[in-house]
């Protein structure tokens, strides 16, 4: 299924909207209302597109040219920054993995 530019683009901003919203929530509950049900179908939908989300960002933000101290330190921002929408995706690990793997704990 294809979607238009407006479906994507209200997808990315709903998942921008959910990292804000979660940033101080020390819960890990996966926010839930009609409007988020209309545009992600459930909840493993929308934890799938927050990990794809937080990989993407990692890799973008991990410059292959940072010294190792600097992607450490890089790494620890992004993951305090983050650290909303890591809680949910260490309560919902990823289908078919032994562990949410070395990106997604907070620690």
């Amino acid at each position: 299924m294809t979607m238009t530019w407006q479906e994507t683009h209200r997808r990315w901003q709903a998942l921008r909207e959910i990292e804000e919203s979660t940033r101080l929530d020390l819960s890990g509950e996966l926010p839930w209302n009609d409007e988020i049900a209309l545009i992600f179908g459930d909840r493993d939908c929308l934890v799938a597109h927050l990990r794809y989300r937080w990989n993407l960002t990692v890799e973008a933000q991990l410059d292959q040219d940072l010294g190792p101290d600097e992607r450490v330190a890089v790494l620890r921002d992004l993951r305090a920054r983050h650290a909303g929408v890591l809680r949910i995706l260490a309560r919902y690990p990823e289908r078919g993995a032994t562990s949410g793997g070395p990106l997604v704990h907070a620690s």
